[in-house]
């Protein structure tokens, strides 16, 4: 990866978008599903997941160069694949203190938009049945 911390930027940048894209997409699917009333999709739910969790990662390891005060051990990369779950709440709370919270949030609410899909759903059809 570059040294440029303008193109780290535009890396960080970039995979922030794509993970907001596949979980739109991820989430439209899901929908799409609910409301057929199929109700399993787990061919696309586990790849959809998958990709969500490697760009997230990808994005930890670019981010994790603009902040010197986290350390990088040699085998940084496969501990973030192996705990990448565990460690994502330190890491922005490490590196961002309260804001990091709320990108956490934000994090969550990527990776559940598609129940929260589902559920926006369901509730309109409770709501207004035909």
């Amino acid at each position: 990866m570059s040294s440029n911390p303008a193109t780290r930027t535009n890396i960080k940048t970039l995979l922030v978008a794509s993970l907001i894209c596949v979980s739109a997409m991820s989430a439209l699917v899901d929908g799409l599903f609910f409301w057929r009333g199929i109700y399993a999709a787990p061919v696309t739910a586990a790849f959809a997941d998958a990709l969500l969790a490697l760009l997230l990662i990808m994005w930890i390891a670019a981010d994790q160069r603009d902040h010197p005060q986290v350390e990088r051990p040699f085998d940084y990369g496969f501990l973030l694949m192996v705990f990448w779950l565990p460690y994502l709440p330190y890491y922005l709370w490490r590196t961002r203190r309260f804001a990091g919270l709320g990108i956490f949030a934000g994090f969550l609410g990527l990776f559940s938009l598609g129940f929260l899909v589902q559920l926006a759903m369901w509730s309109a059809f409770v709501m207004y049945p035909r």
